[in-house]
């Protein structure tokens, strides 16, 4: 496997582990009255189920809508929203092909797909 392959992927695994690792120690367990192992096992798994979805919701509409989008800057400096797409279609199109791996939104979704498969690991080991 290439090397920006390994680095997405392996990036995008150690932060979901990091972050399914600081839930623990970072919520506010006792404030919210959570102080038997039970229920801060339960909030655990939903807190690590909740950041897995929530980042594969958020990269898939940044991967759907990302490259199609023009903001307020690009429609100021164009003069117009007509020339602001167009300006996005020739840029569009003089980048090519895009890095397979170079994709913001791509990581995201598969830092939550990770953050799933470790909710299910831990839920099965909760059995």
């Amino acid at each position: 496997m290439e090397r920006r392959a390994l680095t997405f992927w392996g990036s995008a695994l150690g932060v979901a582990m990091a972050l399914a690792g600081l839930i623990p120690v970072l919520f506010p367990f006792r404030q919210l009255g959570l102080v038997t192992p039970e229920d801060r096992a339960r909030v655990w798994l939903l807190a690590v189920f909740t950041a897995g979805v929530m980042a594969i919701l958020f990269g898939a509409a940044a991967w759907v809508g990302g490259p199609k989008m023009i903001s307020l800057r690009d429609v100021v400096e164009s003069g117009g929203v007509d020339q602001a797409r167009a300006a996005r279609e020739k840029a569009d199109k003089a980048r090519g092909d895009r890095p397979r791996y170079g994709n913001p939104a791509a990581w995201t979704v598969a830092m939550g797909g990770f953050l799933i498969g470790i909710y299910f690991v831990l839920w099965v080991l909760q059995k």
